[in-house]
């Protein structure tokens, strides 16, 4: 894996993508001064790993382009899928903020990726000088906590029919025209769901002849949201 110095088009796209997923479009010469001076790019394959779980944390990341997942592995040895990231988001912005300094997860390209790499030592300096930036660090603190109560919410309490139904009217959003890509195999999703692949499969085939879903593999349609929504939210 190696990392090159950003060229002019790619600083100057990098720092437009990054303004604009912090909303701080006005910080622009700022940011590329402070952030992207020192950093660096990297074009990877699918399946490469970027860092790993327990390695010291000096570096958070802007996708340019692609997919990265991070996971964890059970005491099993079981791979556990925790988050997607897509191009024009951030990766590891928090952990530049962890006292033991090391990342709590691993990170793996899913697809081809490029990747724009920025220091700790660079975000800390720049959130200093501009409280703007440290906001928007806490507020993305506060997206990712949000996140995890409401995967723990579809966790507790509901059966697998109910968590595979939340987590597919998440995926496709009210406005949306009900196409949805999988980012998990199915042997994936069934062990972020907790549900045994078994169970899914039966599922997902029980609801495509009830016309709630349509599709096969990672490639699905909801042809009605609110017949969907009524298994998610089902009160037994």
């Amino acid at each position: 894996m190696t990392y090159v110095k950003l060229t002019d088009h790619q600083s100057a796209q990098a720092l437009a993508v990054m303004c604009r997923f912090l909303g701080l479009e006005g910080l622009q010469a700022v940011l590329g001064e402070a952030l992207l001076k020192g950093a660096s790019y990297c074009a990877l394959d699918e399946q490469h790993m970027v860092f790993s779980q327990g390695q010291p944390g000096d570096y958070f990341y802007l996708i340019l382009g692609g997919r990265v997942d991070t996971l964890r592995l059970s005491a099993e040895g079981e791979e556990h899928i925790i988050h997607h990231v897509v191009a024009g988001q951030l990766l590891a912005p928090i952990v530049m903020f962890m006292k033991d300094g090391r990342y709590p997860v691993s990170c793996r390209t899913a697809e081809p990726t490029q990747l724009c790499r920025m220091s700790r030592a660079s975000l800390h300096k720049t959130c200093l000088s501009h409280p703007q930036l440290a906001m928007q660090m806490l507020e993305l603190a506060g997206r990712a906590l949000n996140t995890r109560i409401d995967e723990m919410d579809n966790l507790v309490g509901r059966n697998a029919a109910e968590r595979l139904a939340n987590y597919l009217l998440r995926l496709q959003p009210q406005a949306s025209s009900g196409l949805i890509h999988l980012p998990l195999n199915q042997r994936q999703l069934a062990t972020k769901l907790g549900v045994r692949a078994e169970t899914l499969n039966r599922l997902l085939a029980d609801w495509q002849r009830q016309g709630l879903v349509v599709g096969q593999r990672r490639d699905w349609t909801i042809p009605d949201r609110g017949a969907l929504s009524g298994v998610a939210n089902r009160v037994a």
